[in-house]
């Protein structure tokens, strides 16, 4: 065993700049004498084999160009955080990942589907968007209602509508939705108006599951978020309603699924166009981005539904250059800031944003066509007073006819844009995006007249009522969570972190600026899937359900302490500071220094076993851990170690250091064997403490959906047990 050099472990004074020896070391190595009997027996079979000797160093003229290290695809693949080529998740994983999806899917549909048509009456902005679909489908543009219409289009006595155009400050596409299912069931129908919504959040379930499968390779994970997602109280009452805001939360959720499609799809060309480059080559060209547009497509939608989707589109167009720019630098491309940022960054621009725009326009197709819409006429008269429109200088580009609309549409926008920044009419539910996370001001969408309840509650003293309490324990447990996952996700520099992160940067923090406006807690139904991901996780980092990425800093932490036999079958996983305090297991150092090579004995005891073999990347002659691809064994180890080489149990009869001193599993069974199918992670990694907390999670959040099901879905309850609901004063 050798000592420790007190120089950086990556270069020793017997290597030369490049990490080879030196002539020095050549001589000294010559003259050292043999080792005797006793040393050699101490040798792993690997060290004890018979080496060729050592050529004579042949020194290389001063002026000769550096050999150029050509990489290959897969040790590209490994710096972009990507697996092997060609590996694919076993099909048991994937079709399990299917299941738990249509599960998910499944329960879903039954707490949104189930007593759909209560209450028969409109309800809080009901009154406003299922009359404007109601008037799209039959006019054309959204036209104005006789007051006091409500009630009678309850009964389906539409003629209140008349052919004046209305103001309204939404774009279309969400009440064109909302009509859908008017046209399906009749437009007398509350199951009509409700039901799109219904399946906009079914959908959004399903497509959670879908996601959070991609970033975590983990049925058990994708299960658990998308059963989450299916019994919080915001995303089950607003799909309940015919609002549009749920229509936000599942083009959101979309747009995010492209972006991590796209982000992973580019990642692979990068590695397959540079492979046998060495650093410093150019990157490739740009070129078409098929998810980089269907991401645009889903953007451009969720902007066609509220203007609020704009802050997604901004933070997600960030985001996706601060990737191609680190992918270039994480493959050392020449030139990395330049090309991510102004060359690639344009490319990105030119196919994401001109698309949110297009399908942002083709989205008011119906009002183009309609001349008796809102603001059509008005640069006609403008300009027969002499008075300015938005755009004078499309005259001379465009016919009259085309000039004016594209004007009349300019000023309705500036007209809407003057009404939401102007917004300041108290409400009695209105609250401040501070609390929205707890969840301490949630909105009152429906109170029924006392005189109208059946007094069947048995206290003489019945009520109907829907409040959007969200799921407390989803809620106030993400809270903990996001704070965990910023916090790892920078330090691990972990992309899978930023994903709901970029939902709420583009759909909840810009809500900060408008201290003034008349906001409310029923917005946070757009960004209530990031919620329910964080916390998910959240639980799968601290239960070892998530292996680290290929190629990260936990990546090769993780490999040296598996060879270094810290981690592996039979030994407790890593813990952290909180976890070694309450007693659940040791830390090892991810330190240079060389450990002892320990055993757990008991549950909770350690030993040291120098029978084991003894690996130290930096101090024994071996495989450098910076190319992890360069050995197969160790190639082997390290996409198990990242959940890319199929279920962990698949080498289970392996013996120890059987490939060239790279551990392998043991035949020893393992405590959550079991869950080699539900998750691409090392079964061996799994923390029991984890498990548990996400069982508990689990539970108190379908008892907490129980608790407030009455109050979610307006049943007949009594006064007291309504109140009793009400943990928090603020929710009166």
């Amino acid at each position: 065993m050798t000592t420790p050099s007190a120089l950086s472990p990556e270069q020793s004074p017997e290597q030369s700049r490049d990490g080879s020896p030196g002539p020095d070391a050549e001589q000294e190595r010559a003259q050292e004498p043999a080792p005797g009997r006793d040393e050699a027996t101490d040798l792993t079979p690997a060290e004890s084999a018979v080496e060729p000797v050592a050529e004579p160093a042949v020194t290389e003229p001063a002026d000769a160009e550096p050999a150029v290290v050509e990489r290959t695809e897969d040790e590209l693949r490994t710096l972009l955080g990507l697996g092997p080529v060609g590996a694919v998740m076993p099909l048991a994983v994937r079709a399990r990942g299917w299941i738990v999806t249509g599960v998910v899917g499944v329960i879903a549909a039954l707490l949104r589907l189930i007593g759909l048509n209560h209450p028969k009456t409109l309800m809080f902005d009901e009154i406003y968007y299922v009359k404007d679909a109601y008037s799209l489908w039959h006019l054309g543009y959204e036209g104005s209602w006789a007051p006091n219409s409500d009630a009678a289009f309850a009964t389906g006595d539409f003629s209140g509508l008349s052919k004046e155009a209305a103001y309204i400050v939404h774009p279309q596409l969400g009440k064109w939705l909302i009509g859908a299912g008017m046209e399906i069931f009749g437009p007398a129908s509350p199951f009509g108006w409700r039901f799109m919504p219904a399946v906009a959040g079914i959908l959004t379930v399903m497509l959670l599951a879908r996601l959070t499968m991609r970033l975590t390779r983990s049925p058990l994970l994708a299960g658990l978020a998308g059963l989450l997602l299916a019994i919080d109280g915001v995303a089950l009452t607003e799909s309940r309603i015919g609002l549009l805001d749920v229509f936000i939360g599942f083009f959101a959720t979309l747009s995010l699924y492209c972006l991590v499609r796209d982000r992973e799809w580019s990642r692979a060309r990068l590695a397959r166009k540079m492979a046998g480059t060495g650093p410093g080559a150019r990157a490739p060209h740009a070129t078409i981005r098929p998810w980089l547009l269907a991401a645009g497509i889903a953007l451009g939608l969720t902007c066609s539904i509220k203007w609020s989707g704009l802050y997604l589109v901004a933070v997600g167009g960030i985001a996706v250059v601060i990737w191609d720019t680190l992918a270039l630098r994480r493959v050392s491309a020449r030139a990395w800031f330049l090309e991510g940022t102004v060359a690639q960054g344009v490319s990105d621009f030119l196919q994401a944003v001109p698309v949110v725009v297009v399908v942002y326009v083709g989205c008011w197709w119906s009002w183009f066509t309609h001349l008796g819409a809102f603001k059509h006429g008005w640069t006609a008269e403008q300009l027969k007073q002499g008075l300015p429109v938005p755009a004078p200088w499309l005259s001379r580009y465009v016919g009259d006819s085309t000039f004016q609309k594209i004007n009349d549409f300019i000023a309705y926008h500036q007209q809407m844009y003057e009404f939401h920044v102007g917004l300041d009419s108290p409400h009695t539910y209105q609250s401040k995006p501070s609390g929205w996370l707890l969840q301490t001001r949630p909105t009152s969408f429906f109170w029924e007249d006392k005189a109208l309840v059946p007094q069947t509650c048995g206290s003489g003293d019945c009520i109907q009522a829907i409040t959007s309490i969200g799921n407390i324990v989803i809620w106030w447990s993400a809270v903990v969570a996001l704070a965990a996952v910023v916090i790892i996700g920078v330090k691990n520099r972990d992309w899978r972190a930023w994903v709901p992160l970029i939902g709420y940067l583009g759909l909840y923090v810009p809500w900060f600026q408008y201290r003034d406006r008349t906001i409310f807690t029923f917005y946070t139904v757009a960004f209530v899937p990031c919620v329910v991901l964080v916390l998910v996780l959240a639980l799968g980092m601290g239960s070892g359900l998530l292996s680290p990425l290929p190629g990260s800093a936990s990546a090769d932490a993780q490999m040296k302490a598996l060879q270094r036999r810290q981690i592996g079958p039979g030994i407790r996983p890593w813990r952290g500071m909180g976890a070694r305090f309450l007693g659940f297991g040791p830390q090892f150092a991810r330190t240079p220094v060389w450990t002892p090579p320990v055993e757990e004995t008991d549950p909770g005891m350690y030993r040291i076993n120098t029978a084991l073999t003894d690996i130290d990347d930096d101090l024994e002659p071996g495989i450098p851990l910076t190319k992890p691809r360069a050995d197969a064994a160790q190639a082997r180890a390290y996409d198990e170690l990242t959940g890319y080489a199929g279920p962990s149990s698949s080498n289970a009869t392996r013996p120890a250091g059987s490939s060239g001193g790279t551990p392998q599993l043991v035949g020893r069974r393992r405590p959550w064997a079991f869950l080699s199918k539900w998750t691409m992670a090392p079964t061996w990694q799994i923390r029991t403490e984890g498990i548990c907390l996400i069982i508990v999670v689990t539970l108190l959040a379908c008892a907490a959906t129980a608790f407030w099901w009455p109050i979610w879905t307006g049943r007949t309850v009594s006064r007291s047990f309504w109140v009793a609901h009400m943990l928090l004063s603020s929710w009166i």
